[in-house]
């Protein structure tokens, strides 16, 4: 049944009707890579941070066996 309407339905598809969703789709796909592009910055930002706090750490670790050394 479906194959039997299938011509009627896409004689009645315009040329407008295509740009129409052309241009749909394209400002979609715009904030999809807008949000894209938010979601890798995210993460970047986080794994920058993560690395700075885990030099703050070795460099607390150190200085904390530094100063088991010289109590012994």
């Amino acid at each position: 049944m479906l194959l039997t309407q299938l011509p009627m339905l896409l004689a009645q598809v315009t040329v407008e009707d295509l740009e129409r969703e052309k241009i749909f789709l394209q400002h979609n796909y715009e904030y999809l890579s807008w949000g894209l592009t938010a979601a890798w910055v995210i993460l970047v930002v986080y794994v920058l941070m993560m690395i700075g706090r885990q030099n703050r750490l070795r460099r607390e670790i150190s200085s904390l066996r530094a100063m088991l050394e010289e109590k012994k």
